[in-house]
């Protein structure tokens, strides 16, 4: 699909190089194109024309340029971070050496698969101490089973039967200890041929986003072998300074463009403001939720978050969605759709931005129809064009 659609492009190319150097006598000259250009804008055709064909390969459709008012906002920066409900530490929880490392770094991984392999003499003993205890246990509750049937023969002295009677209770609580220690590692109670084996494993499902853990390496108990992060759940973390606090409100709107993917804007909304100032920044933090149907956000982004707040709305203004605004030779531009289907691009002034609508201070007026999918393609038959020339 996709080799399909830049074979058409270049078709489309060939002829805006040939159609656009011409401008029909019958167009009428607009407020840009009377205005003065520079040598390289002048190389840049402003006019594209595409088949219907094209154009729907491409995927390009269009917005009527309205004026409206944007809601009042506010931008904080920030970066990305898990939320802390949906992040797991991998430690070992006891000492002893990494035997084996079964994920790497960046791999998905379902709760309860194994991550690290530990060889603990510690996680042995206890294990041989179970296994101890587990037949002492069992050979004296035996024993006052034996003791209480005599008794109930009057074969024996009922002191002797409650003697063996504690000494069995004492016998399994303390299997019983052991047994609650063992598990409390992490491990299984039997440990097979290995008796010394711990099998770290994860709780929960998500990506391996950070590993220290290598073969060979002697660790403590307290260790932290693995970072395994529920990506699907994130959060951007802003401050918020306290002059402002009155203005944002838990569930408020927001977007957020980080850094890695300028051209990107991602739904939010503020999940939580915390409730105690920083003495030191006199800020807050705020955590938004973010919305990532791609998974292309990485942890440790930077970036900036506009959130609607309390106040009053802008002035009306033209306005149009974010994604139809581009750079083309270090200014901003649109791609208009003339009345014979043509697209026309055109230099535009751009103002506040919220919401995903950005306002145009100049270049476009209400009611024209402006490309707001697909603009990229036609801004490489504009580059293309330009290449083409040279050559």
């Amino acid at each position: 699909m996709r080799r399909r659609v830049w074979t058409l492009l270049a078709v489309a190319l060939a002829g805006a190089c040939s159609r656009t150097t011409a401008r029909d006598p019958n167009d009428a000259p607009d407020a840009a194109a009377k205005a003065p250009q520079s040598a390289s804008t002048k190389q840049l055709p402003t006019v594209v024309k595409v088949s219907a064909e094209v154009a729907r390969e491409a995927r390009i459709s269009t917005v009527r340029a309205e004026e409206r008012r944007l809601k009042a906002t506010l931008d904080l920066t920030g970066q990305v971070e898990p939320d802390p409900d949906a992040v797991a530490l991998l430690s070992p929880r006891v000492s002893g050496r990494v035997v084996k490392v079964l994920a790497r770094e960046g791999d998905q991984v379902r709760a309860g698969q194994v991550i690290v392999s530990v060889s603990s003499p510690e996680l042995a003993r206890l294990r041989s101490d179970y296994a101890a205890e587990t037949a002492k246990a069992g050979a004296a509750r035996q024993n006052a089973h034996r003791l209480r049937g005599l008794v109930a023969e009057r074969l024996g002295a009922e002191q002797d039967a409650v003697s063996a009677e504690a000494e069995a209770t004492a016998a399994e609580a303390a299997r019983d200890a052991t047994a609650r220690t063992i598990r409390g590692l992490g491990a299984s109670l039997a440990g097979g041929e290995d008796a010394s084996l711990l099998q770290i494993v994860s709780p929960i499902t998500g990506q391996l986003v950070q590993r220290s853990a290598v073969p060979g390496q002697a660790v403590a108990h307290d260790a932290t072998l693995a970072t395994v992060a529920d990506l699907s759940r994130i959060w951007f973390q802003a401050q918020l300074f306290e002059k402002d606090l009155a203005r944002v409100r838990e569930g408020a709107a927001a977007e957020v463009r980080l850094n890695g993917y300028p051209d990107v804007v991602f739904a939010a909304r503020v999940a939580r403001i915390a409730s105690q100032v920083d003495p030191q920044t006199r800020a807050l933090t705020v955590r938004l939720a973010l919305q990532d149907e791609g998974h292309r956000i990485r942890l440790g982004l930077y970036g900036t978050a506009r959130i609607a707040v309390q106040g009053q709305d802008d002035e009306p203004q033209v306005v149009v969605p974010a994604s139809a605004v581009t750079d083309i030779e270090q200014r901003k531009a649109v791609f208009v759709r003339r009345p014979d289907g043509d697209f026309e691009m055109r230099p535009v002034k751009t103002g506040k931005e919220a919401s995903g609508l950005v306002a145009l201070l100049s270049g476009v007026q209400p009611g024209d129809e402006v490309v707001s999918s697909g603009v990229q393609n036609l801004k490489s038959i504009v580059l293309k064009s330009t290449l083409g020339e040279e050559e």
